[in-house]
């Protein structure tokens, strides 16, 4: 056999460009995953394996897993989503592939995942980038981060089969492994769950605002859409000439109306065209002098109401308390900035 030294460094470049360009295609293809790693096979590795098998091998390409990916998704139906993936972007080795989670009997205990041994397609591999690589080969597992986690756990408990478990153990395993399963389906049904009400939660601001909740989907929802919020946030920039961006800090926002006892859609509409003349006048005075360019995120304005409604309590120890929970301001500023916050309220109240 070839000296395994001499394609070790071969096998690392291959290893390195192959997680790259997995990365590559997972984001092309928009596939929300939780992470790719790679790693190729240590010489020591190598040669316990060798000494372990039954098999004869006689040359490194029958050794499957030199060089290993793992993708790992966030959600159990993603795995066939990367695998569609996977089959088309490259050659595989169909006689050594197999998805292992149709081995998974009822008695089974474990998770099992997909696994894939691949080249580069004949296509791919007559680029000059890639032609170095054109005998090289990776295996690919691909699962789901639960699959993962179970995975782990078990080889780090160091029994790699059923029958190496005392059988009272193994019905342990078994109930942990029905729970895994019926966790990974329902992370499935709330990931839907969460869509469809995204989907709908907009429809229902219009015909019920009273009884959507504020939540991060019904306030990006109504930021984008409220026009009030629109009017109010172009002239809040306007003070500072500079543009809106998306929303990016909706929980923060939560947060803080939460804490002046902003519950629902309705409440914080209803308040933003009740003080809609006092918020462009707080923002004016807040901003007078501040020489900071940053563009402005959408639902500014209600930063600004949410000044508005804490400064009517009137109380400085409310405001700081307010300021803590939604946040805002550094270690030590905080009571300045309260200061601050009811001062400028005060003029407003004298406009």
């Amino acid at each position: 056999m070839v000296d395994y030294k001499q394609r070790h460094g071969l096998l690392t470049s291959f290893t390195e460009m192959m997680e790259k360009l997995i990365i590559e295609l997972l984001n092309d293809n928009k596939i929300n995953f939780h992470s790719v790693t790679s790693r190729v096979k240590e010489e020591s590795s190598l040669y316990k394996n060798l000494s372990e098998s039954t098999e004869e091998i006689t040359e490194l390409e029958d050794i499957h897993d030199l060089a290993g990916l793992r993708i790992t998704t966030y959600f159990s139906d993603d795995v066939d989503l990367v695998a569609a993936i996977i089959e088309k972007e490259f050659d595989i080795d169909e006689q050594n592939s197999v998805d292992k989670r149709s081995l998974l009997d009822p008695d089974r205990f474990g998770y099992l995942s997909i696994h894939y041994v691949v080249k580069l397609t004949e296509t791919r591999s007559k680029l000059a980038e890639y032609k170095r690589f054109v005998k090289c080969q990776a295996e690919i597992q691909i699962r789901s981060i639960l699959q993962h986690a179970w995975a782990e756990i078990e080889h780090d408990l160091g029994y790699k089969t059923s029958h190496a478990v005392p059988k009272h153990i193994r019905r342990q395993f078994s109930r942990l492994a029905g729970l895994l399963e019926v966790a990974d389906d329902e992370f499935l049904r709330i990931r839907d769950s969460l869509l469809k009400y995204e989907k709908e939660v907009s429809s229902k601001i219009i015909s019920s605002p009273e009884e959507v909740l504020i939540n991060q989907a019904s306030l990006r929802a109504f930021i984008e859409e409220s026009e009030i919020v629109k009017e109010l946030d172009l002239k809040i920039a306007s003070f500072q000439k500079v543009g809106i961006t998306e929303a990016t800090s909706l929980d923060t926002r939560i947060k803080q109306l939460h804490c002046v006892n902003v519950e629902t859609i309705a409440d914080l509409d209803a308040l933003l065209h009740r003080e809609a003349e006092n918020i462009l006048k707080f923002a004016e005075m807040w901003l007078t002098g501040t020489t900071d360019k940053r563009p402005f995120e959408r639902g500014i304005c209600i930063f600004y109401l949410n000044y508005i409604l804490i400064s009517k309590q009137k109380s400085i120890e409310k405001v700081v308390e307010y300021l803590e929970r939604g946040a805002i301001g550094g270690r030590g500023e905080k009571k300045e900035l309260a200061r601050r916050i009811l001062a400028t309220y005060s003029k407003l109240s004298k406009i």
